[in-house]
């Protein structure tokens, strides 16, 4: 028999514990006193000193019973004192004295019958009601809680409505009920099993499923349902588990009065669907509307909370069980499906359609920009809590879409819609403490939306109108913010004040870290603030302990914000705080430095290393980081105090307009080249950046060709700024000579955009651009890191298991499951550093050429900025994707990407099918007739459908000829529902036969069979 999937110390009604049972019987207690007895030690252990308030005196001769027992913590023993009035205060007080007298609260249970919380006010007793912890229940609770899940609900709720009803007559009631009727044996068992281990033997076929077919058993197996989980006869005959029973049998008979003998596949959908139900009317914010439902709310609790347990099992355990149940429950409850409302939806999503109506809610909320009641809806269904969500690769698409969206929506309403800052220095402030969050928010969700958003996001239209509608907040938000920080500028001028310069950067962070020890300065085109907030987590997420120190400043980059300009000032190139610029055809080249020009990663390297001084400078690309070892760089840098890092990538991939998809990797490059050089002996680190830019729409829309700024003619402005000799003031733009932005020698003048719209170039609008003046340009990082010890070279050796090699995860809609874990493989010598997450990637091992995309995961790992990080010792589930030019099936592995952890990669034996690019057929191939085609379909059909058993053969045969069959015609040709519950159960099976891909669609309630393409 299965164990019990409940959680350790956890109770299902209907399940006795054994030590419970024999304590009673120890104590000489019937089953409701045995069960009161149970929660008032548990009470009195928890608070100590109890008082129990007893109105009405229901538990007196209880009290009395108990009062006699020794007390001491062995069988048959209480191991609290009982103490009673019985109509001397002064006798009961005297008799106290002593037991309340200690420093530690003692374990006592004291009974005051006749007595409510206002009577005792006038009593002697009232400071020790007040001392102590009041303890009052009910009887008719009392009775509800100890025989709920053991009778049958109508028959409790008989009980309790009895004007006699006492606790002696209670206690022979569920004595006789539960120690009678039929099933002899089987209803011992069916007593101290829970209904999640119960299920699980009906659907393998095993313990309680193979005792069925005594007509006795299948009685006592219903009656027990009716009693654990108020599973009532007409839903068992309406799911088809009672089919055998009467067709005029009395709807409320017992259950078990249905059918001699029952089939256990059909009685765990019984149970599973009534669980399901159950669980939905506890969950719904108003009463049900469908007739099934009628009678649900008012089954007892400890019934109600089973119900959930249990389908919160199947979810877990059983989750394809669980949503083919779900489904078919569905349909019968087409009157709460047209009825529903997401305002009278809880948090659980316990059949398909409260998604789908808390997704289109949701959507609405974004549209009419209340993001915070957006944000309620998103947080339990986001975070792949709901079943419809977690294996729904398009459902959990606009989900992760709708969160991104929402949440960008509620930085931008905390950023405030205009910048309030009177100075640079506030500027600044407001931007880093506030803008750059908003920034971050809108890039991360336009690289969702470049990944995520296509026709399998339900609702796609919808999406997309949210998406554009933030689109547009964000704009209208960053045009005010640049229009308030232009206002600025005029006022006080471009140049903050010296500190807050990028010209000064070099001198003031980078030869202090370069004196006290070697320094790499990582110079990062493109790097914005908000990226840099992002590689600053990462790095305190590897590496956060107390022997590092991470800072992250912000300055203000020079003007215009364009590479020539930017990278070149980072070098020491400014003579008392003003620059020499050299400018060709409105085009900056450089900068003087005494001697020599810098305009290029040497001349900066040479301008870097004269002034700190040391043997060597290295020069070193982000690429030629990375494809060295820790011991080829640590000879490299070994005898400098300075080592530059240039990087290019973020700005190539945003020129080449392929940011969206490049960013996030560009990031994890960077922390990848920190950790080799911390390895190769470097403690001190700077990242810094030329410039940051804007992220527009690059279509018709906002940001686009059609909001483009006109200046003059098309080829003279850049996209973000105009060089010109004369000093002219245009609309919509904002002039500086190039003398009041520190530059000497120069009579031009730099003219910018006032928002954030590009100038009318005449070439293709591009979503990536800089060289203007907001704040998204201009604010560049310097982050700063210090490592007080070397690189830790731990000991700790790590490996990848895979932990559903023996029951592979089947495919959802194209996306693949994986489970595996992370687990400590040994270590060469003494270690206590176990990481607490691992970084790992997923790659695809044979073939080669084949790309694998992570969509989501649950379990002991996260997705975090486009990292899976998973927790050593807990085992996850991973959804992901293949493309690539094959047809071939792909072998994949984990792996960890950086060089922080020894991993042995670990993958799956099986292969995963890999979605080819689409193929176009060649001009000159020789065209295949319709009669051929269709002879060569027909070909392997003796052999494929005779491997199917008689009604799935016709089935699969529909769907060959027609290319879908719906549910109701499955049910014909199988033979009825229970068969098509079968044929569900099986399809994955059934379906690895056949030529073709078929796949589940399910639209408007109605499930469909759908043809997809021939298998090669």
């Amino acid at each position: 028999m299965s164990a019990d999937a409940r959680a350790p110390g956890a109770r299902a009604p209907g399940v006795r514990d054994s030590d419970d049972a024999s304590r009673a019987q120890r104590l000489g207690l019937g089953p409701v006193s045995a069960a009161l007895e149970r929660d008032l030690r548990q009470f009195v252990r928890r608070h100590g000193l109890s008082v129990w308030l007893d109105p009405a005196g229901h538990y007196t001769e209880l009290v009395d019973h108990l009062a006699q027992l020794p007390s001491a913590p062995e069988p048959g023993h209480l191991d609290y004192e009982v103490r009673a009035f019985r109509g001397s205060y002064l006798a009961l007080m005297h008799e106290l004295a002593n037991l309340t007298s200690g420093v530690h609260p003692p374990r006592l249970l004291v009974h005051l019958p006749g007595l409510n919380d206002r009577s005792i006010r006038t009593t002697p007793l009232y400071e020790l009601y007040k001392a102590g912890k009041c303890y009052s229940k009910s009887l008719d609770t009392a009775v509800s809680e100890a025989a709920a899940g053991r009778v049958p609900p109508d028959d409790l709720a008989a009980l309790c409505a009895r004007a006699d009803l006492s606790l002696a007559a209670a206690d022979a009631w569920l004595s006789e009920r539960v120690s009678g009727g039929v099933g002899g044996g089987l209803r011992a068992t069916l007593e101290n099993i829970s209904a999640s281990a119960l299920i699980g033997d009906l659907l393998r076929g095993e313990g309680v499923a193979t005792r069925l077919r005594d007509p006795g058993d299948a009685a006592a197996l219903w009656a027990h349902l009716e009693a654990a989980l108020g599973l009532r006869a007409d839903w068992a005959r309406s799911t088809g588990a009672g089919e055998a029973a009467d067709a005029d049998a009395d709807p409320g008979a017992q259950v078990g009065a249905q059918a001699d003998t029952v089939r256990a596949e059909d009685v765990a959908f019984a149970m599973a669907s009534w669980a399901q139900a159950v669980e939905y009317v506890g969950d719904l914010r108003r009463p049900p509307v469908s007739p099934l439902l009628a009678g649900v709310s008012a089954l007892p609790a400890a019934v109600r909370t089973a119900c959930g347990e249990l389908a919160e099992h199947l979810r877990q355990a059983h989750a394809d069980f669980y949503r083919r149940t779900a489904d078919e429950t569905e349909d019968r409850l087409a009157d709460e499906v047209a009825a529903a409302r997401a305002e009278d939806l809880g948090r659980i999503d316990t059949f398909r359609f409260e998604e789908d109506k808390i997704l289109e809610a949701a959507i609405a909320a974004l549209r009419a920009r209340e993001f915070d009641r957006a944000s309620e809806y998103v947080q339990v269904r986001a975070g792949l809590r709901s079943p419809w969500v977690a294996l729904d690769a398009g459902r959990r698409a606009a989900w992760q879409l709708v969160a991104a969206a929402t949440a960008l929506g509620q930085a931008i309403a905390d950023a405030g819609a205009k910048l309030a800052a009177n100075d640079h220095d506030a500027a600044l402030a407001a931007y880093c403490e506030r803008g750059a969050r908003v920034d971050r928010l809108h890039r991360e969700l336009e690289q969702a939306r470049f990944k995520l958003l296509g026709p399998q996001v339900p609702r796609f239209d919808a999406v997309r109108a949210c998406l554009d509608d933030l689109r547009a907040a964000w704009r209208a938000w960053a045009d005010a913010w640049a229009e308030g920080f232009t206002v600025l500028c005029e006022r006080d001028g471009f140049l903050p004040r010296a500190e807050l310069q990028q010209r000064h950067l070099f001198d003031d962070v980078v030869r202090a870290h370069a004196q006290a020890g070697t320094t790499a300065l990582f110079l990062v085109d493109a790097l914005r603030y908000e990226m840099a907030t992002a590689l600053l987590a990462a790095i305190v997420n590897i590496d956060g302990t107390a022997a590092t120190s991470v800072r992250l400043d912000a300055r203000f980059a020079e003007l215009p914000t364009v590479t020539e300009v930017g990278m070149n000032a980072l070098a020491p190139v400014s003579a008392r705080g003003r620059l020499t610029p050299k400018i060709a055809n409105g085009t900056f080249q450089g900068f003087s430095a005494g001697e020599f020009q810098v305009k290029d990663p040497e001349t900066r390297r040479r301008a870097m290393g004269a002034r700190v001084g040391g043997s060597t400078c290295p020069l070193l690309s982000l690429s030629e980081v990375l494809a060295r070892d820790a011991r080829s760089l640590k000879h490299s840098v070994a005898q400098a105090r300075l080592v530059v890092v240039h990087s290019l990538e973020i700005d190539q991939a945003g020129e080449h307009g392929t940011g969206l998809a490049a960013f996030e990797d560009a990031l994890h490059t960077l922390r990848n080249a920190w950790q080799l050089l911390r390895d190769a002996g470097i403690k001190r680190f700077v990242f810094t950046a030329d410039h940051g830019f804007l992220l527009l729409d690059s279509g018709a829309g906002s940001g686009g060709a059609a909001a483009a700024q006109a200046h003059g003619r098309k080829i003279d402005p850049k996209r973000r700024h105009v060089i010109s000799s004369v000093a002219a003031d245009h609309s919509g733009e904002v002039r500086a000579p190039l003398s009041a932005l520190g530059y000497d020698g120069s009579e031009l003048h730099a003219m910018f955009p006032r928002t954030c719209a590009p100038f009318d170039t005449g070439a293709r609008a591009r979503d990536f651009v800089h060289g203007g003046n907001s704040l998204q340009e201009r604010v560049i990082p310097v982050l700063s890191v210090v490592h007080r010890s070397d690189a830790g070279g731990t000991t700790l050796r790590y490996r990848v298991e895979v932990t559903d090699r023996d029951k592979p995860l089947g495919d959802l809609g194209g996306v693949h499951r994986l489970r595996a874990g992370v687990r400590v493989a040994g270590q060469s010598a003494l270690d206590f550093g176990a990481a607490g997450e691992i970084e790992l990637a997923l790659r695809a091992r044979e073939p080669a050429d084949v790309s694998a995309e992570l969509v989501s995961v649950s379990g002991g790992a996260r997705i975090e900025g486009g990292r899976l990080l998973a927790k050593v010792g807990e085992d996850f589930e991973l959804h992901f994707r293949l493309s690539g030019n094959t047809e071939a099936r792909a072998l994949v592995e984990l792996h960890h990407p950086g060089r922080s952890a020894e991993l042995e990669p670990g993958g799956p034996a099986r292969r995963f099918s890999v979605t080819p690019a689409v193929k176009q057929r060649p001009a000159d191939a020789e065209p295949t007739s319709a009669a051929a085609a269709s002879e060569a379909a027909r070909a392997p059909a003796a052999s494929w459908l005779a491997q199917l058993p008689a009604g799935v053969r016709e089935v699969f045969a529909h769907i060959e000829a027609h290319g879908v069959c719906v549910e109701n015609e499955a049910s014909a040709l199988l033979g009825g529902a229970r068969k098509l519950r079968r044929f569900s159960a099986e399809f994955e099976k059934h379906a690895a036969l056949a030529p073709f891909g078929v796949r589940i669609d399910t639209v408007g309630g109605i499930k469909r069979y759908v043809k997809e393409g021939t298998r090669t």
